[in-house]
Formats: structure tokens, sequence, C-alpha cells
């Protein structure tokens, strides 16, 4: 499994060789491993093709307001406790005019036998093309 970074794409993003019967494309959280190193990070890719990443910052989570440390048989020194101790925190999107590469998006789909694979070109931040290759 481990860590990967999610790519959301523009309101009527047209990828070639869509399967139909599905969520559109633009409402599905895609996955990459390819840009950077994942972080579990946001990308956007907008409507004029630019690619934005998202800053954020974390807080701290009191521990009533976690999911286990209220817990009567779970204590400080119990692994539990820290769950949900850091909560992300949106600042704001900063633009990635240095990128420039191929990464893939995937997603599974229930109702599809395959993993839908999409290679994004990007020159300079800038989107040039998708291209299905699964």
């Amino acid at each position: 499994m481990g860590l990967f970074d999610t790519v959301e794409l523009y309101d009527d993003v047209h990828l070639p060789e869509y399967p139909e019967g599905i969520a559109p494309a633009e409402d599905v959280d895609w996955q990459t491993k390819g840009i950077d190193r994942p972080t579990m990070t946001t990308f956007q890719i907008t409507v004029d093709g630019h690619l934005l990443e998202e800053e954020w910052h974390t807080e701290a989570v009191p521990p009533e307001d976690r999911p286990y440390a209220s817990r009567d048989d779970v204590n400080e020194e119990d692994l539990r406790y820290m769950a949900g101790s850091l909560n992300r925190v949106h600042d704001g999107w900063i633009e990635r005019d240095d990128y420039h590469g191929r990464f893939k998006i995937k997603h599974s789909f229930e109702n599809l036998e395959t993993l839908v694979t999409y290679q994004v070109t990007l020159t300079h931040g800038q989107l040039e093309g998708f291209e299905r290759r699964r």
C-alpha cells in the first residue's frame, strides 16, 4: 500500500477512453506516486491546465476529541491514544510551474475488473495531455 498523493481534476475534464457508466472523472480522487516523493498531499489540475499543490499545516487535537484517547481501556502509553492527534488544515494552493515530466494517476472502480490508469504529461507545470494506459 504505502504513501501516495491525491490528484483532483477540473470539472468536465475529458479523459481519452474513459469507461462509461462510472463516476465522472472530476468526482474521482485519483492516486499517484509519481509527483515528487508521496506525502499524502493533494494536487489539482486546473481547467487552464496548471498543476497546483495544496499547502497545509497541522494542529493538535485535544485527547477528548480523539477517537480512542477518552476510552477507559486506552492510556497514554497505548499507541491508539495518539490516533487522531493531529488535524490537517488547508492553507491554500501553490502553482507548481517547476514540474516537468510525466506521472500516472490511478483509480480502482468497484464495478470494473481493472485499475483505470492514465499518464499525465506536464511541461513546466502546464498540462500537455492525458493518455490512457490501462
